[in-house]
């Protein structure tokens, strides 16, 4: 059961002992203490102290990835509507420009001043329509930015919130008198 030299070790430190070749003063015996501590537990608790830390880390990477699948979930999501979304421009630009052209078209063959009214009309609606279509372009880059890029950047709390709350951020429409200026201004 013991080993030869742990026998001949105690002997040894008990005869120092005796003829006080080791003294035992408060600070030896608290380092004494502490290192029988330290050994009992290690022999005793080693096996409940590793299965404790192993539970806890497999807990810990599990949620890990339960949260980074939402989050690549819901990234992947937003990707997807804002990949969607990027062709409204060009086909909007198309838009415009087959409107344009027919009203330059029927400007030219029209001869009278109510036609010619209508025609400024519409081109200063359609110069409306582009200003907001460079604001909605330029807040869709805008949310594209703030929602995509920078939370992978930045990770702070609230970015979940952030997110969103400013995924749809209004765009605010010039008012109806400028229109009803440019009405007055070509009806004269």
């Amino acid at each position: 059961m013991f080993d030869i030299y742990f026998v001949v070790f105690i002997l040894f430190f008990s005869a120092g002992c005796l003829i006080e070749f080791f003294v035992f003063n408060e600070e030896i015996l608290l380092s004494l203490c502490f290192l029988s501590f330290i050994f009992f537990a290690f022999n005793t608790m080693s096996d409940s102290v590793y299965d404790n830390f192993t539970s806890a880390a497999s807990k810990l990477e599990s949620d890990l990835l339960v949260s980074y699948n939402s989050l690549k979930q819901s990234f992947t999501i937003k990707f997807e509507y804002f990949f969607q979304m990027r062709g409204l421009n060009s086909k909007f630009k198309i838009l415009l420009a087959s409107i344009k052209f027919y009203l330059s078209i029927s400007q030219t063959s029209s001869a009278s001043k109510l036609s010619s009214s209508f025609f400024s009309i519409a081109f200063a609606k359609l110069n409306e329509l582009v200003l907001f279509e460079n604001k909605l372009f330029l807040s869709f880059q805008q949310n594209c930015v703030t929602t995509l890029l920078y939370p992978l950047i930045f990770q702070t709390a609230n970015t979940k919130a952030y997110l969103t709350s400013s995924l749809f951020s209004s765009v605010q429409i010039t008012t109806p008198t400028k229109v009803s200026k440019a009405l007055k201004m070509f009806s004269l």
